[in-house]
């Protein structure tokens, strides 16, 4: 699977699991941007950032975790594709936002590619 540059911000807090996603997504094409946390995230969107794609873990340190984090990013961006993932718990639905993918992990970056479609 090769892609055409489409940009994904990865939000993983753990600095393992980021850097294997982001070389993983890398290879197949995709243009990844990294952070580690909710906050930092939106800062990046904030400065005027723009995404094809959202990847989040659910558990984060700081006030905001991957949920709140992909349901802002849904209202600022209707067209984004959204795909959350948890070692420790999966949402109900009616937590996640319109239109979202849950994954859990274990996963590798070809499973998250396969995701975004």
């Amino acid at each position: 699977m090769r892609n055409d540059g489409t940009r994904v911000l990865l939000v993983e807090d753990e600095a393992i699991i980021r850097m294997d996603f982001v070389v993983g997504l890398e290879n197949l094409g995709f243009d990844v941007i990294e952070a580690n946390a909710a906050a930092t995230a939106l800062g990046l969107l904030d400065a005027g950032l723009v995404i094809d794609v959202l990847v989040t873990d659910i558990d984060m340190p700081g006030d905001m975790n991957g949920l709140a984090l992909a349901r802002e990013v849904r209202r600022r961006c209707a067209s984004c594709r959204i795909i959350v993932m948890s070692g420790h718990s999966t949402p109900e639905s009616d937590e996640m936002p319109e239109r979202s993918v849950f994954l859990p992990k274990p996963l590798s970056p070809h499973d998250l590619a396969a995701a975004f479609t």
